[in-house]
């Protein structure tokens, strides 16, 4: 059976810009993060205890960094990680301010009391709008650390027990349901590493954990941490990270729709853009139809330049795409 005949395959692809556009973003004060606001929205918040001494540090650093750093999230990490690497291998015997240990664990924190507070135990409509269409087959593709996406697969009817399954990190239940399986390539913020460092496991262990708290929380141990953060140079070709990259590889090459919802396809996330290419490029998948949701207009135009033989879906917006969806949704 060629691929032709064949159900099709979805993958649905999941940026900052979903997670900014959850059905109950108008009922909380701090919104889910983008690039170019996570600085004016990280002094709004109010931290829990014990994470508000990293986050004012934080804060510090990105002050004293100069040079408009605070205008992207991206630039701010990548300036602060080299000007404390550059000075640990340069001055190694001095007392530095900002070491990368506690800048790590800075952003860390940073990025838990942010998300926390954008989302905390809500679910969204749209994403369960989305993935009650969805298939065991299909996948979801997502850059995004958050929650969202596991708090609207918790409101669908018949879910199989919860399990690291979900991340393709094991076997997946007989009783699978129609649940897709989540390939986060970034990483997640209820994920740690296992004690061999090339392995990750999962916090919760079933549904009901999720009702008990965010699962917003920082990590530990300073020196594991399970999300990648926004480096230029991203170690995916590294354990554990190179097991998650080359399924999802594997998955989109095998999709024959794309819908892709609020990810920009940055010019600085090099290799997540070699990973599109090298798995859905011209001639090397099955892929027909490409839908992006996206407000701006460049984006949607720098999607439709990389796929020029499909045939293309453009949306503004999800509440555009949830009622004049493609025929084929």
């Amino acid at each position: 059976m060629n691929w032709r005949e064949m159900a099709p395959t979805i993958t649905l692809v999941l940026g900052a810009g979903a997670s900014r556009a959850v059905s109950y973003a108008g009922e909380r004060r701090i919104l889910s993060p983008l690039d170019s606001d996570f600085f004016e929205l990280l002094q709004k918040i109010e931290p829990a205890s014990k994470d508000e001494p990293a986050v004012l540090e934080l804060i510090q650093w990105i002050l004293a960094g100069g040079d408009g750093i605070w205008s992207s999230m991206e630039r701010t990490f990548y300036t602060l990680y080299m000007r404390a690497r550059m000075s640990e291998v340069l001055f190694p015997h001095e007392k530095l301010e900002a070491d990368v240990a506690r800048l790590l664990s800075g952003f860390t924190r940073a990025i838990n009391a942010l998300l926390r507070a954008a989302h905390g135990k809500d679910s969204c409509d749209h994403h369960v709008k989305l993935l009650e269409k969805m298939k065991a087959t299909d996948g979801v593709v997502t850059f995004n650390y958050d929650l969202v996406a596991e708090r609207a697969i918790k409101k669908l009817p018949s879910i199989p027990a919860f399990g690291d399954w979900l991340y393709g990190f094991g076997e997946r239940p007989k009783s699978k349901g129609k649940v897709p399986t989540l390939y986060k390539l970034h990483g997640s913020v209820n994920w740690v590493y296992d004690e061999d460092e090339e392995h990750f496991t999962v916090r919760q262990q079933s549904w009901g954990d999720f009702d008990e708290e965010p699962g917003y929380r920082a990590h530990s141990n300073k020196s594991l941490f399970a999300i990648m953060l926004p480096y230029w140079d991203k170690k995916i070709e590294e354990p554990p990270w190179n097991e998650i990259w080359k399924q999802a590889a594997a998955h989109l090459n095998k999709t024959s729709r794309l819908i892709v919802w609020g990810y920009s396809l940055p010019l600085t996330d090099l290799k997540a853009l070699e990973l599109l290419k090298l798995s859905i490029g011209p001639g090397r998948s099955c892929l027909e139809d490409v839908c992006i949701i996206d407000p701006s207009a460049a984006v949607r135009t720098r999607w439709r330049a990389m796929f020029p033989g499909q045939r293309f879906w453009p949306y503004e917006g999800i509440e555009e795409f949830l009622q004049h969806p493609p025929r084929w949704w």
